[in-house]
């Protein structure tokens, strides 16, 4: 008996094909060519371990718009993504407060804050002076 993977005959079908494919049809083709039956609520879970597996595997290049490739059809230059430029310093830069503040709370890292005392003035409303019983301010 065949044991091969889905991702097994998503290279077959790259290497059959002449261009690059699209990840759902490629997914269709390699579905298709394995024979496998798969029900309505196994697709999605079935689809997103093949995105996995062809995103791990040294085999496969993603291109742009989702496109799939045998990468040993492009030169390095065309495929490579430079990490330096993926992960810059400046990323650090735009995380804001609110972002700041979620992440130490998960890191556990986050002071118990104190609450301030708030004052008794209300801003909005004139204060009344003490010597008006009179109800006028």
């Amino acid at each position: 008996m065949n044991e091969k993977s889905l991702l097994d005959y998503g290279f077959d079908v790259l290497n059959a094909s002449k261009d690059p494919l699209k990840f759902v049809d490629l997914f269709n083709a390699a579905v298709k060519l394995s024979g496998i039956e798969l029900a309505e609520n196994e697709i999605k879970t079935k689809m997103s371990k093949f995105y996995t597996s062809l995103s791990l595997d040294g085999r496969f290049v993603t291109l742009t718009d989702n496109f799939w490739d045998l990468r040993c059809r492009h030169v390095f230059e065309q495929v490579h993504l430079d990490m330096i430029d993926a992960y810059s310093d400046d990323e650090d830069e735009e995380i804001d407060a609110e972002e700041r503040k979620l992440l130490a709370e998960e890191l556990g890292e986050v002071e118990e804050e104190v609450e301030e005392e708030a004052d008794d003035l209300d801003f909005d409303k004139p204060v009344k002076d003490a010597d008006e019983d009179d109800g006028e301010f």
